[in-house]
């Protein structure tokens, strides 16, 4: 598989790093975004697996090798206008842009944004639903704030498999992971995106009402399809969520263009659970949109 990397230069002071995969395909090209704190690597497994072609992977703002400021613009629109920007950067008048978590929200925006350049939006446990609606602000914030790692390598990868028991730590699942957390000085463990920017990236996810982009995308005719992970023994906090991607899956059912594919006993990093799954989910989008667009459907 032939890989190139470059950087974009997305606002001024922002350069953001991608990956395209078999830039000479000549399918509907895909652009894969990643989850808050999370990188492009994330979607290796997937990648691996996927039919559809070319590919591009995205370091969002903050994220990965991507150079952003702290005092820059973490807004789910301003990620969204990233999304054009790349594809201006890799000449691809049109692409399916799937997301995964907070990357499903910047994965609408774009859709919404850009009806004529988004074919289609994948919203991989994310984008139909705002984790503003689980209370106050404050209280939101406070608990998706991550808690500080500083550990021991040893440590950290326990850590990882106990989180996570239904994904086997393979070494591909590994390597997925690795470039989000750095080594410092002392051997220790830490987020490569810092806290600072973790918190900037959620507080433009809580500004954002899912429901105006999907208003938009309903109007334009935009296909949607969403994949919503539902975990086996919902416990706790894990009850909130729930009711919270029920809710958007009961009111999804009024939009002609959105399908929801509700998956049992799915983790929210379903794409290291089950990689295989999701490639066929996107490949599927990719195969759906691009003989929609051979009958002259769309822009």
């Amino acid at each position: 598989m032939a890989t190139s990397h470059g950087q974009l230069a997305a606002a001024p002071g922002i350069e953001l790093a991608y990956t395209v995969h078999d830039s000479g395909a000549d399918g509907l090209p895909v652009v894969l975004l990643h989850g808050l704190s999370q990188q492009r690597a994330f979607w290796g497994p997937v990648v691996r697996r996927m039919r559809a072609r070319p590919v591009a992977t995205l370091d969002q703002r903050g994220h990965g090798e991507s150079n952003t400021p702290l005092g820059s613009d973490f807004s789910v629109a301003a990620c969204a206008a990233d999304v054009l920007a790349l594809l201006d950067a890799v000449g691809w008048p049109q692409a399916v842009v799937v997301g995964h978590s907070w990357g499903g929200s910047v994965a609408l925006a774009a859709a919404a944004a850009a009806p004529g350049r988004v074919r289609a939006a994948g919203l991989v446990d994310g984008g139909l639903w705002s984790p503003a609606a689980l209370g106050p602000r404050d209280e939101v914030r406070r608990a998706l704030t991550p808690p500080p790692l500083g550990m021991p390598q040893e440590e950290f990868w326990a850590m990882v498999r106990g989180e996570a028991p239904t994904t086997r730590l393979t070494d591909e699942v590994r390597a997925a992971l690795e470039p989000t957390f750095v080594v410092d000085d002392e051997g220790l463990v830490r987020s490569r995106i810092g806290m600072d920017r973790h918190l900037a990236v959620l507080d433009g996810l809580l500004d954002v009402d899912p429901a105006v982009d999907l208003d938009a995308c309903t109007a334009a005719g935009t296909p949607l399809w969403a994949i919503v992970c539902e975990p086996a023994g919902q416990a706790g906090d894990d009850h909130a969520w729930a009711g919270l991607k029920g809710a958007a899956v009961a009111q999804a059912a009024a939009r002609p263009n959105l399908l929801v594919h509700r998956w049992a006993g799915a983790i929210h990093d379903v794409p290291l659970q089950w990689p295989s799954l999701v490639a066929g989910f996107i490949d599927a989008l990719v195969d759906e949109s691009s003989a929609d667009r051979a009958l002259g459907g769309g822009a």
